[in-house]
């Protein structure tokens, strides 16, 4: 907690307590709206479209378009199915595991209520570059795009035998 200017401790924001309990290096995973490159989506994303389903790409706009500025949100199944008009729920299950697999987002449950954490495409990109999912080519425009946005480079190092 911090102290307010009358001496009333401050609480903490609710989202920030959620993302502290869920996620313990939630504050490393999520995209600085604070930098440049922030529009409401981070202009990195573009490069990682081609690495996405059409389907993958809707659920993750959508999980963007919920969370709060401290990168998270918990919208239920069955509001993400409503609201993307998807008949049902089993059409979100597969997409959101796959967005997990790529470093997209992360999830966890509490209290019977599952939470998603939406990470900096940076998390993205470096995982899918150490997995051999994006070339050389696709780096360096990832990369001269961070160097006109005034961010650092994104270095991978490729791990051997990794089939993630």
């Amino acid at each position: 907690m911090t102290q307010r200017k009358d001496d009333q401790p401050q609480r903490e924001p609710k989202d920030l307590r959620y993302r502290r309990t869920c996620f313990k290096d939630g504050d490393k995973l999520v995209f600085d709206t604070g930098k440049k490159g922030f529009v409401p989506l981070p202009i990195i994303m573009r490069k990682l479209l081609r690495h996405v389903s059409a389907s993958e790409w809707r659920i993750l706009t959508y999980l963007h378009l919920r969370c709060s500025r401290f990168g998270i949100c918990y919208p239920t199944l069955e509001e993400m199915a409503y609201e993307l008009g998807l008949s049902g729920r089993k059409n979100i299950s597969p997409h959101l595991k796959s967005l997990e697999d790529k470093r997209l987002i992360s999830s966890n449950t509490m209290g019977g209520k599952r939470y998603y954490l939406v990470h900096d495409p940076r998390v993205a990109i470096e995982h899918l570059s150490a997995h051999g999912k994006l070339n050389d080519g696709d780096m360096a425009e990832i990369n001269d795009l961070y160097e006109d946005l005034h961010q650092p480079p994104v270095l991978v190092s490729k791990k051997a035998g990794h089939s993630d």
